[in-house]
């Protein structure tokens, strides 16, 4: 009843992620707005305005790993951005310093391990893992980005040309995808995304991360300790 007939001085604002609830009788008296994720080129712009204005020192390029962290909210971006911004007061925030604070890796670890692992080196793809806890990285983020990774590759094979506004990344890192994927098909990426798809899932609530993530690793080396067809075509290939 308060809906149908507020008071004139009143306005409601309703806001939700599952519209699809919300009860036809309320739809129909109310203007929508749908809201978006916002793009990486503008929350890094924004950021910067506000870097610039606080007299925050950071790179570019560090601002895009961020609003990439932040997975399209503003909010988290800037959240992120006070965090590593503490860590460093009266110090430039670099790319390398976010990734510290994040406590990521940067693309070229995730390149080094691709590598290893189309080569079927054990022992290499489980030492890049090892210096990346030594460092101090967290794991749980290290499978998400190169999951990520993984996807940006196979997007890269993809003989699509608007391909590139789609990765969002800068030239030189999309020229590295470019030679990295000529190594590889996408039959075997795929089955890689699926492994550490599956992988991310059961990481968050593992005892120990570490043992599942070598797992992980071994399994996308040797497609015969599965029997699912993209790994039967692996080998047959």
């Amino acid at each position: 009843k308060t809906l149908e007939e507020p008071p004139e001085y009143v306005i409601f604002i309703l806001a939700t992620t599952e519209v699809n609830k919300i009860p036809i009788t309320v739809l129909s008296r109310c203007q929508r707005y749908d809201f978006r994720r916002m793009t990486i080129e503008t929350m890094a712009d924004r950021m910067r305005e506000l870097s610039d204005t606080e007299g925050i020192q950071v790179e570019d390029k560090a601002l895009r790993y961020i609003a990439k962290c932040a997975n399209g909210s503003m909010r988290d971006a800037l959240s992120l951005l006070d965090q590593c911004a503490a860590f460093f007061i009266g110090q430039e925030l670099t790319y390398e310093r976010a990734l510290e604070v994040l406590g990521a890796v940067d693309t070229s670890v995730f390149s080094d391990l691709f590598d290893k692992i189309l080569d079927k080196n054990t022992s290499g793809a489980i030492g890049v893992l090892e210096d990346t806890l030594m460092q101090g990285r967290d794991l749980t983020a290290f499978v998400t980005d190169f999951t990520w990774y993984l996807r940006n590759i196979l997007l890269s094979l993809c003989q699509d040309e608007n391909m590139e506004e789609i990765l969002d990344i800068p030239s030189e890192a999309l020229a590295s995808l470019k030679e990295t994927a000529k190594k590889t098909d996408t039959d075997t990426v795929m089955r890689f995304i699926r492994i550490f798809s599956s992988l991310s899932a059961e990481i968050k609530y593992a005892a120990d991360k570490r043992v599942l993530s070598e797992i992980a690793i071994i399994k996308l080396m040797r497609p015969e300790s599965e029997t699912d067809l993209s790994s039967v075509m692996q080998r047959l290939n």
